[in-house]
């Protein structure tokens, strides 16, 4: 057998076996060796670190990047980062499993949960297994309704599903989210089976949010649903939106905007949000840096779940 000294050789076939996928025979009769020669020459190569390999479980939990969460932490003091990526796996797979499990960890532990809507949050809760939590936790909605927004293809809500995965029984808002006009707005809070609902929301112990960054996925929705005129929408433009949580809209310093946009939506306001003990914000791809970041500089989230991708955009405009 060569010498460890033989580098070449154990690389040489190395290089035959596991790159060009070649069998032990094939690497032994190339390079003129028998085949027990060749099979303890690959482990020299494996023992001397010539070659590593590495096991990519598709369905193992997401990886995380510690650098990246201690520099999320840091920057916008946040409670709890997690920044994961997994191998093959789309970025929105990785946040989602990475925020079940951390959903599914804090559920354990509180009496209340709010649950916004979007595409991130849907497809967390939908990563969610069937817990039985005790006692079972209330189970409430941040937002109001709306069928783009908040449902599963086969028609189910966020809320619904999120509540049958805890065992609860959910608290619904039977109004929709974003409304025509202030006044509507207005008029429903004034509902008490409305407004006690809001309220109870606003009283959450754990808040699970998806964060939107202006004019990507459901986020140019919200603002078609609020039917601006022309003036409105040019006063929403001046304060320079960047992103959104539960419908509020925020600028990239992270202050929350005004009107027009915050008087049509019917949720718990951004100054309810900020006093939740715990808000848990999903995100996922790098398009919504600009939102993240804004979301993030406002304080209303204390754990984060992002991609890696996410992470290090959302970094570098820090």
């Amino acid at each position: 057998m060569p010498a460890p000294r033989d580098t070449a050789i154990v690389v040489r076939a190395a290089r035959l076996y596991y790159d060009q996928g070649r069998s032990q025979t094939e690497v032994a009769h190339e390079l003129g060796l028998s085949r027990s020669n060749v099979s303890r020459i690959l482990a020299q190569a494996r023992d001397r670190g010539i070659v590593e390999i590495t096991i990519h479980d598709p369905d193992g939990p997401p990886q995380r990047d510690e650098a990246l969460e201690i520099a999320l932490r840091t920057t916008f003091s946040l409670r709890e980062a997690h920044v994961v990526s997994a191998p093959r796996t789309p970025a929105m797979e990785s946040v989602a499993r990475e925020g079940a499990a951390v959903l599914a960890e804090r559920v354990a532990t509180v009496r209340s949960v709010g649950v916004s809507w979007g595409e991130t949050v849907q497809s967390v809760v939908a990563q969610l297994e069937t817990l039985r939590p005790r006692p079972t936790p209330q189970v409430l909605p941040l937002v109001g309704g709306h069928s783009t927004l908040d449902q599963f293809d086969s028609g189910e809500s966020v809320l619904r599903v999120l509540a049958s995965r805890v065992g609860a029984t959910p608290r619904t808002l039977y109004a929709p989210a974003v409304l025509e006009s202030a006044t509507a707005v207005a008029t429903l809070r004034g509902e008490s089976s409305i407004g006690e609902v809001l309220a109870a929301a606003a009283g959450v112990e754990l808040a699970l949010v998806g964060i939107g960054s202006l004019g990507v996925h459901s986020s140019p929705l919200v603002v078609d649903l609020m039917r601006l005129s022309d003036a409105e929408r040019a006063a929403f433009e001046a304060q320079h939106p960047v992103g959104d949580v539960c419908g509020r809209f925020i600028d990239a310093h992270g202050v929350p905007l005004g009107a027009p946009t915050d008087q049509r939506v019917l949720a718990v306001t951004f100054s309810e949000l900020l006093r939740v003990p715990e808000v848990v914000g999903v995100a996922a791809g790098t398009e919504k840096a600009p939102g993240v970041l804004g979301v993030l500089r406002s304080g209303a989230i204390d754990t984060v779940v992002l991609d890696v991708e996410l992470a290090r955009e959302v970094l570098a405009g820090a």
